[in-house]
């Protein structure tokens, strides 16, 4: 994918037309957990105040290292760079600890 492709995908998406799956204007996911992420996302930018300027930055760059895979969905794919995103600004901001080698999962 392009960086404009993914600058255009990330825009429509923070603005609330995003190309993701929706039911009569609601949003479809397809597991339970992308519409949590989703929510966990949007409540903690409102509750440390993160604008949506800051997040595009770090969800354009986790989208880039978190291209779709073979098999797995646009949407799993978009919500797995929307959680790494998360994770990567509330590190940056010091609210999160880095993980360590006891917190990272086993292969």
């Amino acid at each position: 994918m392009s960086d404009r492709a993914i600058i255009d995908r990330v825009d429509a998406s923070l603005a609330g037309d995003a190309p993701l799956p929706r039911d009569n204007g609601d949003l479809v996911f397809e597991e339970p957990w992308q519409g949590r992420a989703l929510g966990m996302g949007v409540a903690v930018m409102g509750r440390f105040g993160i604008s949506s300027d800051e997040f595009r930055t770090h969800l354009i760059a986790a989208i880039r290292k978190h291209p779709e895979a073979t098999g797995e969905s646009a949407a799993t794919a978009y919500y797995a760079a929307w959680v790494d995103a998360l994770e990567d600004l509330l590190r940056q901001r010091g609210i999160i600890d880095p993980p360590t080698a006891e917190t990272l999962p086993r292969a």
